[in-house]
């Protein structure tokens, strides 16, 4: 059974979903909004439970990571799953990519109920069998968040590294997309990277991707599964499957992990 498959049979339909939001707070409401426009088609009241804490003042977790301070960073990590916790969570989305390492330094209960998006984004990528573009924080490719994964040496000829500027110019535009500098030179410098190195989609390694990615998929008038690996959009995917005994438009997991 693979990362998608597990956590998929893990949720069962009384599911409350906790997203920890606010890393950051964009990104993090506008997953809640895919939630509900991906969900919908079915009565309000049959959609999932979601409780989100958008806490922005989290410590940027590049500079935590990479300065030696991951410590404030736990604190505040573990007070806002505990929170979640506490709340009803039965399953647990951590709305940031870059601070997945820190999951592993959790309580075990904790961990168990997290679903990791770097899992997500590495079974995509094993079962979709094309070439994508990594986009990502600083952060995430410095401390090898990637390659640290047991899955990555068997997905690793398929996902394209850009070189040291270009991974500069991304991370800046992560930061831009963070500050609500939203632009349409962030939706040409995607394309212009895609074309430079040769590949047709990309992956959403920052949650501000998938801001990015939504807004690509409207001037495209595409959906973003079509060119994007978007592990978000695979938590929603499970959420479909979750509720998928009313009916109503219910994407598969291969769907959502499939380009």
């Amino acid at each position: 059974m693979n990362a998608i498959e597990h956590a998929s049979a893990a949720c069962s339909q009384n599911e409350i979903w906790g997203v920890l939001g606010g890393l950051g707070p964009l990104a993090s409401a506008e997953f809640l909004s895919t939630i509900y426009e991906e969900t919908a088609g079915r009565p309000e009241q049959q959609c999932p439970i979601v409780y989100l804490i958008s806490d922005p003042t989290i410590p940027d977790r590049t500079k935590c990571l990479l300065d030696g301070t991951e410590h404030l960073l736990l604190e505040h990590f573990t007070s806002g799953m505990n929170k979640l916790e506490s709340m009803g969570a039965t399953r647990i989305v951590v709305c940031c990519v870059t601070i997945h390492p820190l999951i592993s330094c959790l309580a075990a209960h904790l961990q168990k109920k997290t679903i990791s998006l770097v899992d997500l984004i590495l079974c995509s990528v094993l079962q979709n069998g094309k070439k994508h573009l990594l986009f990502c924080t600083e952060g995430t490719r410095r401390m090898g968040i990637f390659q640290s994964h047991p899955a990555w040496k068997e997905a690793a000829s398929r996902i394209v590294l850009p070189d040291d500027e270009d991974q500069a110019a991304i991370h800046s535009m992560i930061y831009e997309v963070k500050m609500n500098q939203r632009s349409v030179l962030h939706l040409q410098l995607v394309e212009d990277l895609m074309r430079k190195y040769g590949v047709n989609s990309f992956i959403a390694g920052c949650t501000e991707m998938h801001m990015i990615a939504r807004q690509q998929a409207r001037a495209r008038g595409r959906h973003q599964r079509e060119f994007c690996i978007d592990p978000l959009l695979g938590v929603v995917s499970i959420m479909s499957q979750q509720l998928g005994a009313s009916g109503a438009r219910k994407p598969s997991v291969a769907a959502a992990v499939q380009l």
